[in-house]
C-alpha cells in the first residue's frame, strides 16, 4: 500500500465505529483497520498524555456534574478507560483499584460508576483487558505462524527466548542455524510484527530493535504481518533488512 492511500484510510478512522464502515466502502479487512487505527490511537495518546492528566480535575468535575466518561474522552480524542482512570485517581481510586474495576465491574457497588465503566470499557480499542489481549496476541500468532513455517521447512532456528539464555540481551525472534536466501539477500535473522508499517513505526522498530540485530547478526528480514508502506522513504531503509507481510508466509 503506498502512504497516500495509507493516510486517506488514517484520516478516516478516528473510532471503533469508522472500522465497519471503511472496512465495507473500501473492501479491507476490518482486522487490518483495527491494527492501523490501535497504531494511531497509541501514538496520539502518547502525544496528548501530559495535556489530558493536567484537564483530569477539570473533567472530574464535569462528570460530577452529569458528563459521562465516553462523552469526555471523544471531547479531548483520548481512550476513554484511560481517560477515566486519569480523572478517578482524583477521588482517591488507586491504579490498582482502578484495574481491578475494569476487570471486573459488576464488583462495583456505585450503580452509575459501574454502568459508566462498562460502558467505557466496551467503547475502548487500546486500553482494556480485551484490547491488551488482543494486541499481545497478534505478535503472538505471527511467531507461530512463522515457526511453524521454518518447520515446515525443515530451517533451523533460535528462538527469542533461548537466545537470551546466552550472550545477547538484545535477540530477533528467531536466529537461524544457517543463512537463508530471500530475495536475492542471505538473511540471518527473523522479526515477526503483527502490526503495520508505515514511517513512524518501522523508524521506531529500526531505532529500538532492528539496527541491533544487523550489528549483530548481520542482514536479516521483518515481517510486518499486516503489511507496510511499499514507498516507504529511502533515507530510513537499509538493503540489509527485508520487510515481508503475512504473504510471504502464506504462499
Amino acid at each position: 500500500m503506498d502512504s497516500t492511500k495509507y493516510n486517506r484510510l488514517l484520516s478516516r478512522l478516528n473510532g471503533k465505529d469508522d472500522i465497519k464502515k471503511v472496512a465495507r466502502e473500501e473492501k479491507l479487512d476490518p482486522e487490518f483497520l483495527k491494527v492501523i487505527l490501535s497504531q494511531k490511537i497509541v501514538r496520539n495518546t502518547k502525544r496528548n498524555y501530559y495535556e489530558v492528566k493536567k484537564k483530569a480535575p477539570q473533567l472530574l468535575g464535569e462528570w460530577i456534574h452529569g458528563k459521562r466518561f465516553t462523552e469526555l474522552a471523544h471531547k479531548e480524542g483520548f481512550p476513554p478507560v484511560l481517560t477515566a482512570s486519569l480523572m478517578l485517581q482524583h477521588t482517591g481510586i488507586t491504579k490498582k483499584q482502578f484495574k481491578n474495576y475494569i476487570a471486573n465491574p459488576s464488583a462495583i457497588d456505585d450503580l452509575r460508576l459501574r454502568k459508566e465503566l462498562k460502558e467505557a470499557v466496551e467503547d475502548e480499542l487500546i486500553y482494556s483487558p480485551e484490547g491488551t489481549a488482543a494486541q499481545h496476541g497478534r505478535g503472538k500468532d505471527v511467531e507461530w505462524m512463522v515457526k511453524k513455517y521454518l518447520d515446515r521447512q525443515r530451517i533451523g532456528y533460535t528462538t527469542e527466548y533461548d537466545a537470551k539464555k546466552g550472550e545477547y540481551t538484545k535477540t530477533p525472534d528467531f536466529k537461524l542455524e544457517n543463512p537463508m536466501r530471500v530475495k536475492g539477500v542471505w538473511i540471518n535473522w527473523i522479526e515477526c510484527k503483527g502490526s503495520f508499517a508505515d514511517e513512524h513505526e518501522y523508524k521506531r522498530d529500526f531505532g529500538k530493535q532492528l539496527s541491533h540485530y544487523l550489528k549483530l547478526f548481520g542482514p536479516g528480514m521483518v515481517i510486518y504481518w499486516y503489511g507496510y508502506i511499499n514507498d516507504m522513504p529511502t533515507h530510513l531503509m537499509d538493503e540489509n533488512i527485508l520487510l515481508e507481510d503475512s504473504s510471504f508466509i502464506e504462499k
